[in-house]
Order: C-alpha cells, then sequence, then structure tokens
C-alpha cells in the first residue's frame, strides 16, 4: 500500500521526535565537563553537548558541500540542454 504525503510527513514527524528523545538521554547521560582545545581557544562543554555540537556542525558542513554540488549539477545540465537546442 503506498503511503500518501500526509502520511509520510507524519512518519517523518514521529521519527523526528524518537530521534531527539534518544539525543536528549544521550545528552543528560554524558554530563562530565571535557576541555575542548581548538587553535588558541579553550574551552569546557558537557560530553554530551560536544558531541552533540559536532555532530550538528559535520551535518551542516555535509548539507553545505551537497547543496553546492546540486547548484553544479544543475548548471551543466543547463548547459548541456541548451547545447543540444
Amino acid at each position: 500500500m503506498p503511503l500518501t504525503r500526509a502520511g509520510a510527513l507524519w512518519t517523518a514527524l514521529i521519527a523526528g521526535f524518537l530521534v531527539l528523545i534518544v539525543l536528549l538521554v544521550f545528552v543528560t547521560q554524558n554530563t562530565a565537563p571535557v576541555d575542548l582545545a581548538f587553535l588558541t581557544w579553550t574551552w569546557s562543554l558537557p560530553a554530551g553537548v560536544a558531541i552533540l555540537l559536532a555532530a550538528i556542525c559535520g551535518g551542516l558542513l555535509t548539507a553545505l558541500v551537497g547543496t553546492a554540488r546540486i547548484f553544479q549539477l544543475r548548471r551543466a545540465a543547463k548547459k548541456n540542454l541548451a547545447a543540444q537546442r
């Protein structure tokens, strides 16, 4: 049975909430402070928060690179389409 758009949205919403609950449990269980250093900056954060921030930054970087690649492929497709005419 195919899933409708509303059904897919509802499924994604529930899955998103489950992931958020798991992340909340992870962060609350990893509260020991860790010292972080980058170049000349140093700071202390709870371990769960530090790992969560690293994952978020990695995801944003991946999305940025993916977006740039999509624009590059669209531009190449438009050039090919124009050349074929």
